[in-house]
């Protein structure tokens, strides 16, 4: 079959525009060095290029729940920390006022000062963080204590829920203690002891008038409590510990999945440099070769 000079102009002008396609493609992947710059570039590359973004996604997501609870599990630490040294105070008066030379003044002293140190127990025990009771369980918005007459000053307002931060894919980690468990409340401590504020009104009232014996059996509810309240410390550090190495486990896996993403859509910088050269030369022999057409197209129209 014969080819006309207008159908060999028309392949050509295909070629070409074939040519200049590719060096746009190949100019583009060499700058903004993705291999990937549609589905159909790379399906299978693309279907994996979206689930990596979705597990850096979710990656990202665990970390900032990290980021947002630290601070809360880093309040509730030093507030029980504080409790511990309120508790370990209350229980160097009871030693001291339980000797026999501890009378008169003293004992007014001392009294004097397990009301200062249940007013901070109190304020401990209502500690917020970015406006949330931090001892209230999941009732965040309610005091935990309400004061009450009686053998006991206050009654426990919160309830028993925890909170959990998801911190991995499998793991989530409760972030607080609830305050009937801190407080004792609940009796956890062990039998015949008392909530914390409880030990301490009772201890003042004997300070004042009670005999050393009656002081001295104070002890016992005492070491109680502040044994529930180390085990609650050691709880949330334990806590925290594991939340750390979770965060690191987050940071690498972060990096592993830049990496793998990297690896399906970036370029080999130095093959698209190739490449790109190898199209420019493509693209200049087709305008090349294009022209002599025209020259040819110009010469038969001249002849005839």
């Amino acid at each position: 079959m014969r080819t006309t000079l207008t159908q060999q102009i028309q392949t050509q002008m295909f070629y070409l525009d074939v040519a200049s396609t590719r060096l746009v493609e190949a100019q583009t992947r060499a700058v903004s060095g993705k291999r990937i710059m549609k589905p159909s570039d790379d399906v299978p590359g693309t279907n994996r290029a979206l689930s990596l973004r979705t597990a850096m996604s979710n990656v990202d997501q665990f970390t900032n729940n990290i980021v947002v609870t630290k601070p809360l599990m880093g309040a509730t630490q030093n507030a029980i920390a504080d409790l511990v040294k309120a508790v370990r105070s209350v229980r160097d008066i009871a030693i001291s006022a339980a000797t026999p030379d501890f009378t008169g003044g003293a004992r007014d002293a001392a009294a004097n000062e397990l009301t200062d140190i249940l007013g901070q127990m109190e304020d401990i025990a209502n500690s917020r963080h970015m406006d949330q009771y931090l001892f209230s369980g999941t009732a965040t918005d309610t005091a935990p204590l309400v004061a009450q007459t009686g053998s006991s000053p206050y009654s426990y307002a919160g309830n028993s829920g925890t909170r959990r931060t998801q911190v991995l894919s499998w793991v989530s980690l409760p972030c607080n203690i609830p305050g009937d468990r801190l407080f004792n409340f609940d009796g956890g401590a062990g039998a015949g002891s008392t909530d914390v504020f409880t030990m301490v009104t009772q201890l003042r009232d004997l300070v004042r008038t009670g005999t050393q014996q009656q002081i001295s059996g104070q002890l016992d509810n005492i070491d109680k409590n502040l044994d529930n309240l180390l085990s609650c410390s050691a709880q949330m550090g334990s806590w925290s510990a594991r939340m750390d190495r979770a965060n690191n486990v987050l940071a690498d896996t972060q990096v592993r999945l830049k990496e793998m993403l990297s690896d399906t859509e970036d370029v080999d910088l130095a093959k698209a440099v190739v490449e790109l050269k190898s199209q420019e030369n493509v693209y200049q022999v087709a305008l090349s070769i294009s022209s002599r057409m025209l020259d040819l197209s110009l010469a038969s129209m001249q002849l005839t």
